[in-house]
């Protein structure tokens, strides 16, 4: 190990000790409905936070940090590797919600409605983030220059958009940290179930047969007329489908190990007998989760600001552009092979075939138009789990200029290192970590360099 490596590796033990951050909440209220109808002036409030007790501006870094597909709390308390990069590089941090979640609503209370969706999609995403900056700057808000640089970061979609960003506005951002980047669209989505088998093997052949025995019980329970309800309203998901219903009940065994769960889930599955596993995977499973997985829910079109659920507008992006339609695969499959591709465009059509007539996403479009996993451009680390079943949508090595780690610790999940950096993470999550304030460092020097 390098002298600069061991002086990083001091600097983030100390800094990990003080992750205390003030954040204020404010809204911008010019953001566009439209980007690409010139004729249409109409505006939006869109919420976003500031962290700006690190920032110097005569030398700081504007960490321009993206939500995604939930109700933006700004910080998330869980996640604060992006305060240690705030204190290391003086910079000011900036979370934008992203349209038509939390309370960054176009339309207000009507937001919701099959007419107004029509303006939730990727591109009007990218073109926010884009409209926004440039206003911040030129406004001089926050005590911003105009020869600070922006990084973008994000995990996950955010993470996706923020790759996205950096490629097709290289202009505004001078790199980007892209997190369990899902930035290649895949309607039929086998690998997620192939990883999520492989994930668990490594705790033991038992415990990936347990996950796959689990489903098949689900599966038999379904398809007997005798049990099917019951099992059902042991769940309190009694007006799903059936196979609304096993999308679901896979669904919620497979985020466990996608969050960096599968040692927890597996010590707990160990040598008990199949009733007691269902029994125990229903005392863990988020209450009224299964209303993400029902076309019965998903079509209510009514917007509570008090029930910020996010799941119709979710499962409008998958239908109408991203998919990543989640199938059984040939081998090694863990949820039923009843959940295919007929039954998601069934699924998407069933509530959404009212604004668009067989609504179905084309992968190919959508790579097309964002690079998909053959982005080519400069400065932009992607980062995978390699537990994380997501990471087959992401790019896995270096690729061109772009940096990649896949990050193999045990648990090592969906966007694990933007997570609290503790003194107990394994040495490869470390290690990255200060690989991405090294590349950030560099980033930052060649830009003031530049500009001088």
């Amino acid at each position: 190990m390098n002298k600069f490596i061991l002086i990083s590796l001091s600097l983030l033990c100390i800094v990990a000790n003080d992750l205390s951050y003030n954040q204020k909440m404010y809204w911008f209220e010019h953001q566009l409905v439209d980007h690409y109808d010139k004729l249409n002036k109409d505006v939006f409030h869109q919420r976003y936070w500031v962290v700006e007790e690190n920032f110097i501006p005569e030398t700081g870094v504007i960490l321009f940090q993206i939500c995604g597909e939930y109700t933006c709390p700004g910080i998330m308390e869980e996640r604060l590797f992006i305060i240690q990069l705030a204190k290391e590089f003086n910079a000011l941090i900036i979370i934008l919600e992203h349209r038509y979640y939390g309370k960054s609503m176009p339309f207000g209370s009507e937001s919701l409605r099959d007419e107004n969706l029509k303006y939730l999609s990727t591109r009007q995403a990218l073109d926010d983030l884009a409209y926004f900056q440039r206003f911040m700057v030129l406004n001089k808000k926050h005590g911003i220059k105009s020869q600070n640089p922006w990084i973008a970061i994000g995990g996950s979609y955010p993470g996706a958009l923020a790759a996205w960003y950096r490629y097709q506005y290289p202009h505004l951002v001078i790199g980007a940290l892209a997190s369990s980047a899902v930035v290649e669209s895949i309607t039929d989505f086998k690998m997620f179930d192939t990883q999520i088998y492989l994930s668990a093997l490594k705790s033991g052949s038992e415990c990936a047969s347990d996950i796959q025995n689990m489903n098949k019980y689900a599966e038999q329970q379904i398809l007997n007329e005798t049990t099917r309800e019951q099992f059902k309203r042991s769940f309190g998901a009694e007006k799903l489908t059936d196979l609304e219903f096993l999308f679901f009940f896979a669904d919620a065994q497979l985020l466990i190990i996608q969050y960096g769960g599968r040692t927890e889930l597996c010590m707990q599955l160990e040598g008990k007998n199949i009733e007691d596993q269902i029994e125990y995977f229903r005392s863990v499973i988020e209450e009224d989760s299964y209303k993400e997985y029902g076309s019965y829910y998903l079509k209510n079109d009514e917007y509570d600001e008090n029930n910020l659920s996010p799941s119709r507008q979710w499962m409008y992006q998958c239908c109408s552009e991203l998919g990543w339609w989640q199938t059984s695969p040939l081998e090694n499959t863990v949820r039923s092979s009843l959940i295919d591709l007929q039954f998601y465009r069934d699924f998407c059509n069933n509530i959404f075939g009212g604004i668009k007539p067989n609504i179905f996403p084309d992968d190919q479009l959508a790579n097309a138009r964002f690079g998909g996993n053959n982005l080519n451009i400069d400065n932009l680390i992607m980062t995978n789990g390699n537990e994380d079943p997501w990471k087959w949508s992401s790019v896995l090595v270096n690729q061109g200029s772009i940096l990649a780690f896949e990050i193999n610790c045990d648990n090592s999940g969906h966007c694990v290192e933007l997570y609290t950096p503790k003194e107990e993470d394994c040495e490869q999550l470390k290690q990255v970590r200060i690989q991405i304030i090294q590349q950030f460092r560099q980033w930052i020097q060649n830009h003031y360099s530049s500009i001088q």
